[in-house]
């Protein structure tokens, strides 16, 4: 057991060094929020210039802050109690929650014997924290910091994107500038954060909810990539007018075969599917599954 090494080594530890007791707290005046990667431990102070032990370090699953509980009850108390006056947020080009899979989520902890219902009944990627681009996820993060009505407003407060292979840093956001709206990647999108599902068709013990996620998240990718919104409508509108189940699946597998090529993001997000959604279903499944296709993009009350 991993623990009885560590406590095995910690005695040998104590054996071989004076008593040696913490200096008083000083002043730190920087604080760095990043991903809790352990791959950026060596990395991220070397690529930033900084010495660790005059930073504070605060980390979180895909360098999300979000408006209430930790990282930021933690970003305060360094203001307060340490005098920090400037907050880098410092996403990372590699980071696993831009690039989250619900259907694979649900897929893991099902298998370690915990149902869907533990989780509440928000959305799995709002629960996650998933985030649709690191850039998008740094500058929703920085406006989280500037919008907290318990920080001060004379904190300097910047956000950038590590490039983890070869160690640049791009600025998304510079200091002083009013954060509006996180601004969404250049890059190829990815899936989107999923809408919350109708009552009827996500309740924790539903059974095709892998099947679901899967879908919403194609949908939303899909709405997310150029050029394709406008192809999704006509694609439910010409749904709703079939009243055959065959030529409505066929309809929607044409779609979906020749827009999984338009961006990674859709691609990734149409491998989803096709694994949730593969063969033994039978035909009422695959009503189910339809169905679940034309409701996902809608808005509540559409």
């Amino acid at each position: 057991m991993l623990l009885g090494r560590i406590l095995e080594h910690n005695r040998g530890f104590v054996r071989g060094r004076a008593t040696r007791p913490l200096p008083a707290p000083e002043t730190l005046s920087l604080v760095v929020v990043a991903c809790y990667d352990p791959r950026l431990d060596e990395l991220l102070p070397a690529a930033l210039g900084i010495v660790p032990e005059k930073t504070f370090f605060l980390r979180a699953a895909g360098t999300v802050i979000r408006p209430d509980g930790d990282p930021l009850r933690s970003l305060a108390l360094a203001v307060f109690m340490f005098g920090a006056t400037e907050i880098l947020v410092v996403g990372h080009t590699s980071c696993r929650m831009a690039a989250f899979s619900s259907a694979e989520f649900i897929h893991t902890f099902r298998a370690r014997g915990i149902a869907r219902d533990a989780f509440g009944p928000s959305d799995l990627r709002e629960w996650a924290g998933a985030i649709p681009d690191v850039r998008h996820g740094v500058a929703t993060s920085v406006q989280a910091i500037a919008s907290a009505p318990f920080l001060p407003k004379d904190l300097i407060l910047a956000g950038l994107v590590l490039d983890d292979a070869t160690g640049a840093l791009d600025v998304v956001v510079q200091p002083g500038t009013p954060v509006a709206a996180a601004p969404t990647s250049e890059h190829a999108p990815e899936p989107a954060p999923e809408r919350s599902a109708a009552p009827e068709t996500h309740t924790p013990t539903d059974p095709l909810a892998g099947e679901l996620e899967a879908i919403r998240s194609f949908v939303a990718s899909l709405e997310n990539a150029a050029g394709w919104r406008e192809d999704l409508a006509r694609l439910r509108s010409e749904m709703e007018r079939q009243r055959s189940p065959a030529a409505r699946l066929g309809l929607v597998e044409r779609f979906l075969r020749r827009s999984a090529g338009s961006a990674r993001g859709v691609a990734a997000a149409f491998e989803r599917l096709v694994k949730e959604t593969g063969p033994g279903g039978g035909p009422r499944r695959a009503e189910r599954l339809l169905d679940l296709f034309l409701r996902s993009g809608k808005k509540e009350g559409a």
